[in-house]
């Protein structure tokens, strides 16, 4: 293919992207599946695009997203918000998570007979929800302003665990060497080590922002300093990615983390990205996960119809077990409709699938397959969220919804209670 060809490519993909978003807003559709399904069309297919024709740039280029996204969930982390919700969220949030994760693990374990690091990977990185497209639905549903506080801070706190958790399981299946004593030391030296680069780079970020004044006037110099973390830790043979992650919580909450005596050696340590740089960084992660799930598609092997089919019912039997979570978890008190808008938020996002890319890169065994199921149960997760969410929303659902859960009366309990 052509330079000319592939520059005319991608503008076309970005006035894709641009319209599917807008398609997001009105008709509640999210626009992962339009970019899903476009890869697939162009890729297995079709077969215009071949994965293996990227050679050396995939993996950069999942790096990158991964970079971004892992920044941006961090900076969007704010401790205050966390504290303040986390007696409703965090029931939800914490056994969500693992309920999820042990299910898939179970099932990658019966059906694909895996080893069980890879279960654990498979499971931890597939074991929360995406914000985007959890904030996108919920607002559209009639439900009480705290169960949507709740959906979309399970989704911000749930990136913690899938995104800290399945790097650590990583670091240790890439050492060939397994026991109980190296897998906790690996998990606690990666976080650690990643929390000391990570904290300790923003405090040093903040210091030469302060001192050199010029550069708080670019947009770049930040993701540029996070590059640099971000290489150190790699070559070190430390997490990249959790520092990433830790180096944006930090950048996002510095005000809090600081040490009395850090203030008095280097006042004004605090670090405000200016709305310039967050649009910036909007539309450059907007850009970015345009064409990753736009990659993800033309990844999907669709000649192992066998693995879509399993990433189906996996998927399926995931919004049971969300149902049955929500249906012991959440106080009686609470509507119908309100749990039932808990229980089908189950869609899996960006960080997730960058999460699945890791393994292949990095040369892991079962890397193929590892990627390959992850990226079926988000498919399957996105799409039936949408079909349980226009359901929900014509009321097509709710007799169900309503047998299940146990009809309330908004008179009767005009004050919800959630989690006691």
């Amino acid at each position: 293919m052509s330079t000319a060809i592939i520059i005319i490519v991608i503008g076309i993909f970005i006035f894709i992207g641009h319209y599917l978003n807008g398609v997001f807003d009105r008709r509640s559709v999210p626009d992962v599946l339009g970019l899903m399904f476009i890869g697939i069309l162009i890729g297995p297919v079709l077969k215009l695009i071949d994965p293996a024709s990227f050679g050396r740039l995939g993996p950069v280029f999942s790096n990158l997203v991964l970079i971004f996204i892992l920044f941006e969930s961090g900076t969007d982390l704010k401790i205050q918000e966390i504290k303040a919700s986390f007696k409703d969220t965090a029931g939800l949030t914490a056994l969500g998570f693992l309920t999820t994760a042990i299910a898939i693990a179970v099932m990658c374990r019966v059906i694909f007979d895996l080893h069980y690091l890879s279960c654990l990977f498979i499971g931890a990185s597939l074991g929360g929800t995406s914000s985007a497209v959890v904030v996108g639905l919920i607002k559209k549903l009639q439900v009480e302003k705290k169960t949507s506080t709740i959906l979309v801070m399970e989704s911000a706190e749930s990136d913690l665990f899938t995104l800290g958790i399945p790097l650590s399981i990583l670091g240790v299946m890439t050492t060939g060497h397994i026991t109980a004593s190296l897998v906790i030391s690996q998990f606690l030296s990666s976080l650690i080590l990643a929390l000391i680069i990570g904290v300790g780079g923003a405090f040093l970020w903040s210091f030469i922002v302060n001192r050199i004044r010029y550069l708080k006037n670019t947009k770049f110099s930040t993701p540029a300093f996070l590059f640099i973390l971000y290489g150190i830790a790699e070559y070190l043979n430390f997490s990249g990615p959790l520092t990433a992650l830790s180096f944006g919580i930090a950048i996002g909450n510095l005000k809090y983390l600081e040490p009395k005596f850090i203030q008095r050696i280097i006042p004004n340590q605090n670090i405000v990205l200016r709305r310039s740089e967050i649009i910036f960084f909007n539309e450059l992660i907007f850009l970015l996960r345009t064409f990753f799930f736009v990659f993800i598609g033309i990844s999907i092997r669709i000649d192992r119809l066998d693995i879509l089919l399993w990433g189906a019912i996996i998927t399926a039997v995931l919004i049971v077990v969300r149902l049955i979570l929500v249906r012991f978890l959440i106080n009686k008190r609470t509507e119908v409709i309100d749990k039932a808008a808990l229980s089908i938020m189950i869609p899996k996002g960006l960080g997730s699938a960058v999460i699945a890319t890791l393994p292949f890169q990095q040369g892991v065994p079962d890397g193929q397959i590892i990627q390959t199921i992850g990226f079926a149960i988000i498919l399957f997760s996105t799409i039936y969220c949408v079909i349980l969410f226009f359901m929900l929303k014509t009321g097509a659902s709710m007799p169900f919804y309503r047998f299940f859960f146990g009809r309330m009366n908004r008179q009767v309990a005009p004050v919800q209670q959630f989690i006691e």
